[in-house]
């Protein structure tokens, strides 16, 4: 398994391409979609999948980008798909004065779906908190996480938008991700890398 990691848009999200035997799938692809795109052709690689962890554009911008140039498919969360379409659900619109779209979901992601990827096993985490469509991917058998913006190294995501619950985040934080062995290495969507023991003993007192 190849793990590439990119810092796109003006947010800083983090957008990762995860490869094996020549074929590829991409969590968030936040922005930059060409240069996505580029790092695929230079290493040709075929992009099978599409995976949003939530539907706020600084996560969804290069989709349809990347969409058209490659036919993959769009995984998400049910509640993903309203978002895809809606630059006011999006907060594209809100925030950024922009009509960011994205094309529909083509499969819905449910929380303990496992995906099959070559070798790989993806294992979905509903995570709701941050987003009421958010989810986390988590690698079984290399114990990685891609955590969306549900936490972050040294912190947790914002739960002050319309659809945010601090309480569903705690509960994400602490019935789901809490339970995933200490050593699980977590990819967020902004920011650096750290680890599960790290968060649950150093950050999360802090924010609870």
């Amino acid at each position: 398994m190849e793990l590439k990691e990119f810092t796109v848009g003006e947010l800083m999200s983090k957008s990762y391409i995860i490869s094996e035997n020549g074929n590829a799938l991409i969590i968030d692809p936040g922005a930059e979609g060409e240069k996505l795109y580029n790092y695929l052709q230079e290493n040709g690689l075929k992009l099978k999948y599409i995976i949003n962890t939530h539907g706020h554009f600084d996560h969804i911008a290069a989709n349809q980008y990347l969409k058209e140039k490659t036919g993959a498919e769009i995984l998400g969360h049910p509640k993903l798909d309203s978002k895809l379409k809606d630059p006011n659900l999006n907060l594209s619109q809100v925030f950024m004065q922009q009509k960011i779209k994205s094309p529909a979901l083509d499969r819905p992601l449910n929380d303990n779906d496992l995906l099959d990827f070559e070798n790989l096993k993806l294992r979905v985490l509903y995570t709701p908190g941050h987003s009421a469509d958010g989810i986390s991917i988590y690698l079984e058998n290399n114990k990685i996480l891609f955590s969306g913006d549900c936490i972050f190294a040294a912190g947790v995501g914002r739960t002050d938008l319309s659809d945010s619950s601090f309480q569903q985040l705690i509960n994400s934080i602490e019935e789901k991700l809490f339970s995933l062995p200490e050593d699980t290495v977590f990819y967020p969507g902004h920011g650096p890398k750290g680890t599960i023991s790290t968060f649950k003993n150093r950050v999360w007192p802090a924010v609870k």
